[in-house]
């Protein structure tokens, strides 16, 4: 294909914080192509642009809740939408003869991040060596949490979503000293709507935070730990410790994860079983969550814990 690389490319990005984060690769791989990069972020929650702003790799970051670049200004229009939000946006691409032809909707389902780098391939680009996803927030020096603090991210999206919520937070919190809450207030309500009660001494930050100052938070503890959501795979882009609980959602079909990212489920026969009628069936038991024990969890967060002090002259630990 011939690639011009003198007009900007514009890479359109949507839905949860968590697809998000995955589709950051895309974005890296064309900016060292060479590529002029401006991105279209179309989240579920407010806020989400502002992770990327002041990023070298990206010449500007547009939120679509407020205002949208002129499409006749791109030499090439990436929808990287994922599949079950593309019927919002088809018809709008399809008039515009710069707009990429989309790979197969199977792939999302095997690998996400492949789906998105499928893209930057199709342009020429190689990605056979591709870049973890990342988020350039660094660490603040405030009081909200160093690097001897657990954050706890329980949250995820509401309803069906919560089913993906595992039980024992409150537990887990009880076994460590410095321990901080992040999210909204549904975040704290278990699939069967019961509220979770955590010890006084625990610091709730639920509810106070902007996605920004949330993701600095985070970027500055020592330990992360957070079921399959959006902020779960925010800590993993900002190199945090992250502890990943998983059950009847995968895990393998989201990609690579770096290092700094443990991924915890039971491994029972039946999981995961989102996209089945598997998980029709367990009628909201979800025993693959339940059965990822609160020793399970304390010995990975225990293991990746380097406590160390924080240099007041400087926000990264």
């Amino acid at each position: 294909m011939n690639v011009d690389r003198d007009r900007p490319v514009l890479v359109h990005v949507a839905s949860g914080i968590g697809n998000i984060v995955l589709a950051t690769p895309l974005l890296i791989v064309l900016s060292r192509a060479g590529f002029v990069v401006d991105a279209l972020i179309d989240a579920d929650y407010p806020g989400v642009g502002e992770l990327l702003e002041g990023w070298a790799t990206i010449r500007a970051v547009y939120d679509a809740r407020r205002n949208r670049p002129s499409l006749a200004s791109y030499v090439h229009v990436i929808a990287a939408v994922p599949p079950f939000y593309w019927y919002r946006h088809s018809r709008r691409y399809a008039m515009i003869e710069a707009t990429l032809r989309r790979p197969p909707d199977a792939l999302f389902y095997r690998d996400e991040q492949a789906y998105y780098l499928e893209f930057a391939r199709s342009l020429g680009c190689d990605v056979s060596a591709a870049p973890y996803y990342f988020l350039p927030v660094a660490s603040e020096c405030n009081d909200l949490a160093g690097p001897n603090t657990l954050v706890l991210a329980p949250g995820c999206k509401t309803g069906e979503m919560a089913a993906k919520r595992w039980p024992f937070f409150p537990e887990l919190a009880a076994r460590f000293p410095d321990v901080v809450l992040v999210g909204t207030d549904d975040d704290l309500r278990q699939f069967d709507g019961a509220r979770m009660h955590f010890a006084g001494r625990v610091r709730s930050l639920v509810g106070r935070l902007s996605l920004l100052e949330t993701a600095r938070t985070i970027a500055s503890a020592g330990v992360v730990v957070a079921n399959d959501c959006g902020l779960g795979h925010l800590a993993g882009a900002l190199g945090v410790p992250t502890v990943l609980l998983f059950g009847p959602t995968p895990h393998l079909t989201l990609g690579r994860f770096p290092a700094n990212v443990t991924i915890l489920r039971a491994g029972l026969p039946c999981e995961p079983c989102w996209f089945t009628q598997r998980f029709v069936a367990c009628n909201g038991d979800v025993s693959c969550l339940r059965q990822i024990t609160v020793d399970e969890v304390t010995k990975a967060v225990t293991a990746h814990f380097r406590p160390k002090e924080r240099n007041p002259r400087d926000g990264r630990n």
